[in-house]
């Protein structure tokens, strides 16, 4: 005995808008995890840095290819932490080639004294990730979120 299923044109126009609905909304969600920033200009890149509340020092900016690593250490874990909380993350770029772009921001508060720097990661022209660093060698990090 043989079973068939019959669809309507209704019902297939209804699953399709349905399918779509799912991609569209998931789509939404993963853009709001995984932001992406142009950065492929030192302008594109200076902006970001000044809506997160910063004020970079343009002309002091530094750039190097770096490799994320094949494989996380307990470090690198602990910095895609710090990525994943400003809605970031490394585990995709394993082994990937990037461009890390350093700039001086100074001091990023009234009560700190630190000055501070913003490194970007940086691939294919857009910001996968990064932090804000004190200078100090025992200072703190902190994620790309605005800081003021």
């Amino acid at each position: 005995m043989k079973t068939y299923i019959t669809v309507t044109r209704k019902g297939l126009a209804a699953a399709f808008l349905l399918l779509l609905a799912v991609i569209i909304v998931s789509g939404r969600f993963y853009a709001a995890a995984n932001p992406q920033i142009n950065a492929k200009t030192n302008a594109q890149r200076v902006s970001f840095i000044k809506s997160l509340g910063l004020v970079p020092d343009e002309n002091s900016a530094e750039s190097k290819t770096v490799t994320v690593p094949a494989v996380f250490s307990a470090v690198y874990e602990n910095y895609n932490l710090l990525q994943k909380e400003a809605g970031y993350d490394l585990s995709a770029y394993r082994g990937a080639k990037i461009t890390l772009y350093t700039y001086p921001v100074g001091k990023i508060r009234k009560d700190c004294n630190d000055d501070y720097y913003i490194n970007l990661m940086v691939y294919k022209g857009r910001v996968i990730g990064g932090d804000i660093s004190s200078r100090n060698i025992d200072g703190e990090m902190l994620p790309l979120k605005t800081v003021r």
